[in-house]
């Protein structure tokens, strides 16, 4: 499967539609129920964090890459100016978003893709027990 790119409004009631690509991209590459909830919900909180930043953004993107391990790499980004602003905010893996994210993912972490603020997430596939 090859990545997956999507860009909506950078407002929160666009959220939905990450959360929903991201959920069927990980069906798609058979994770478990539990682990797709843990994504939407990884998506739904590093959007929240991204649109919190304080520049203003046009653009929400999600890049999605299945790793070669059968694992998903997540990056949500916006294309909001971060000189205006400072990124990670101060205080940032203090945050109940960052304690979610982590918890959530295999492994979470503040970056810039490009020029704008970004969060990539990690998720390895879990093994499936046969019954």
């Amino acid at each position: 499967m090859a990545d997956v790119t999507v860009s909506v409004p950078a407002r929160p009631d666009f959220i939905h539609v990450l959360r929903s690509v991201v959920g069927a991209v990980a069906a798609r590459a058979d994770f478990t129920f539990d682990a797709i909830d843990d994504l939407r919900l990884a998506v739904d909180e590093a959007s929240a964090q991204l649109l919190s930043f304080s520049a203003p953004a046009t653009n929400l993107t999600l890049r999605i890459t299945l790793t070669d391990e059968g694992g998903m790499d997540v990056v949500a980004s916006t294309d909001a100016d971060v000189t205006s602003g400072s990124w990670p905010p101060d205080g940032a893996e203090r945050s109940l978003t960052w304690q979610v994210l982590s918890a959530l993912a295999d492994e979470a972490q503040f970056e810039r893709d490009g020029s704008g603020p970004a969060l990539r997430i990690r998720k390895r596939k879990e093994a499936t027990s046969a019954l």
